[in-house]
């Protein structure tokens, strides 16, 4: 019996991924859409039920302030990202002369006599190819953005009739009581780890922005932006906000001071920030395995691409309080925890 259990779950675990992956193109646009409703939702739940007192609006103004705030806030990141964008794309071929001028100074010291070409490292990958790629991954999400918008809009019309849904499908058999419990946890869980990572990741950015202004990087603003995106991939995230602004300091200047001063101050902050700051506020309010963390970050992200990079964390404390919910599954929600405990069950 246990084996065809394993041989059941394998399957179904099985069919799973393979319905997320062909579905990618159909579930991205819906669970994008959710995330935008989420972060509006929660927004205008914390102007309508302020934590720390405060003037309290009325819930369809809060909704609609929490529309424009969100809004402007992607005009602002959109906008920034693509006039630099345009920058960066005027600046390759400075930066390609400087790469190649970096590379034929670092050959010799590590015993290569022939310095390669910036084609060969780069494996000849044509520069207009490779915008060419960005530009029409830009031109997809722009695609589907107004299928997330209707999304988001729906999600809020069926917001207004869920609960009324749910007591008319357990027919008041005690369950409501349960599936509205774990959801709770569910909504308190993401906002607390959305709430942190959206405070901490703020704060990396501006100093990031302060330490590469300081010394005169190029699209500093930009690389503050990226930086504060990158601080949602768990780890991977951390690694490349100090890699990327620190190589195109290298890049840049002639001299490695500034390149220094980028990596080190900036790094030490950045591993403040993400190794000792974080886990100290957020406790033990994820409780997720550090292991399964880096698995979920790998797996989502050859699913779904960035998107599941930035999703993994909130997919996994989902299914961590979920499977906590059932007998059968408990032993599963224990070896995704950090320490074994789990929260109890909603009986």
């Amino acid at each position: 019996m246990t084996l065809q259990r394993a041989a059941l779950w394998a399957i179904v675990i099985a069919a799973t991924i393979l319905l997320l992956v062909a579905g990618r193109s159909l579930l991205l646009p819906f669970v994008l859409g959710i995330v935008l409703w989420y972060m509006i939702d929660s927004l205008a739940d914390t102007f309508s039920h302020p934590r720390l007192g405060g003037l309290r609006l009325p819930q369809p103004l809060a909704l609609l302030v929490a529309i424009l705030l969100i809004g402007g806030l992607f005009w602002v990141v959109g906008r920034t990202i693509g006039l630099n964008v345009q920058a960066v794309v005027a600046a390759v071929p400075s930066y390609e002369i400087r790469l190649t001028n970096l590379i034929e100074q670092i050959a010799p010291m590590i015993g290569i006599e022939q310095a390669p070409t910036l084609s060969e490292l780069v494996a000849r990958i044509s520069l207009a190819d490779t915008l060419g790629s960005v530009a029409a991954a830009a031109a997809s999400v722009v695609s589907v953005a107004g299928l997330i918008l209707i999304y988001t809009l729906f999600l809020f019309v069926e917001q207004a009739h869920f609960k009324s849904k749910l007591a008319a499908i357990f027919h008041g058999d005690g369950q409501e009581a349960r599936v509205l419990a774990i959801l709770d946890r569910i909504d308190r869980e993401i906002r607390v780890y959305i709430r942190i990572k959206t405070t901490l990741a703020t704060v990396t950015s501006a100093l990031a922005y302060l330490v590469m202004a300081s010394v005169g990087v190029d699209f500093a603003g930009f690389w503050a932006v990226m930086v504060f995106f990158f601080y949602y991939i768990p780890t991977v995230g951390s690694i490349l906000a100090i890699i990327a602004p620190a190589l195109l300091t290298l890049i840049q200047f002639d001299n490695l001071t500034p390149f220094l001063i980028v990596l080190l101050v900036f790094g030490s902050i950045q591993v403040v920030t993400a190794n000792l700051i974080e886990p100290a506020i957020m406790g033990r309010s994820l409780n997720l395995s550090p292991l399964v963390v880096i698995v979920s970050l790998i797996v989502w992200g050859t699913i779904w691409g960035v998107v599941g990079m930035f999703l993994c964390v909130p997919i996994m404390v989902v299914a961590l309080i979920v499977l906590a919910q059932f007998e059968t599954t408990r032993p599963v929600a224990v070896l995704l925890s950090a320490d074994g405990r789990i929260p109890e069950s909603t009986t």
